[in-house]
């Protein structure tokens, strides 16, 4: 992957790699940075008076109406000027206008950090698709299948111009430029016996190798719990997690248990 910022130095959070009596604590760093102009929100366009996002005055609390709203970006030597998304496009790319700048294989789509995923389709004129685009996007799909390649295009939707790669199925994916994707840490990979090794790969062998389809199965969790809270239930317990400092024994309680959930005895 193609990362050019610099490695994070700062921790944002921290997670522990479950499975079974097996726990591992890992700190999580951010991979990418932003490489936009900032922006602020001031009322009236008065830089000593900031507004919150809701819109609030900072200074005095008071609520005010969001078109006195005004997001500002502050000059190289300090001066605050008045910057609108409109503003943005036009010094950076025509509005609405995906300009191709190369064709990139699609065995290399990887080498870009995809930050969103859109889907394009030939424009429609009252609710019916236009012939003539049908036929020049559908003609262009065909060459990109043929060659194996996507377009890699400059465009400005909203705000800044960004970059995108339209694949031959029409998906449009929005990337991070290198600059804003980070370079990694050093990883201490470390030495481990064949029979650790063993002992590993029985644990993934354990729990499955599979590739499932993801659904979203945390929402209805806690809309049960609002649910169940609006009831007057109590807040539920933490899960506890547990610890062992016997890397080997874990490893073995949690082939244990991912075996038996599977109803296969060791």
């Amino acid at each position: 992957m193609y990362a050019t910022a610099a490695a994070p130095t700062r921790a944002t959070t921290s997670i522990t790699l479950a499975a079974g009596m097996l726990n591992i604590p890992l700190s999580v760093y951010t991979s990418t940075e932003a490489t936009r102009v900032s922006r602020k929100e001031f009322f009236a366009g008065d830089t000593t008076v900031e507004v919150g996002r809701s819109p609030i005055r900072k200074d005095t609390g008071d609520t005010i109406h969001s078109t006195d709203v005004v997001r500002m970006a502050q000059a190289t030597n300090g001066t605050w000027v008045a910057l609108d998304d409109d503003e943005i496009a036009a010094c950076t790319s025509p509005k609405g206008v995906a300009e191709i700048v190369s064709f990139v294989p699609t065995k290399d789509f990887d080498q870009y950090l995809t930050e969103g995923l859109y889907q394009v389709r030939p424009k429609s004129i009252k609710g019916v698709p236009d012939r003539s685009g049908v036929k020049a996007l559908s003609l262009l799909f065909a060459g990109l299948k043929a060659r194996k390649v996507g377009i890699l295009v400059k465009m400005a939707m909203r705000g800044p111009a960004r970059y995108a790669i339209l694949t031959s199925d029409g998906d449009l994916r929005m990337i991070l430029t290198a600059d804003a994707v980070r370079q990694p840490l050093a990883l201490d990979q470390g030495k481990h016996t064949k029979a650790e090794i063993d002992m590993a790969t029985a644990l993934i062998d354990a729990i499955g190798i599979d590739t499932p389809v993801i659904v979203d199965d945390t929402a209805p969790v806690v809309q049960a719990y609002v649910d169940a809270k609006a009831g007057g239930a109590p807040k539920p317990a933490p899960i506890a997690v547990a610890a062992t400092d016997d890397l080997m024994a874990a490893l073995q309680a949690s082939i244990e248990a991912a075996q038996a959930a599977k109803g296969k005895v060791a």
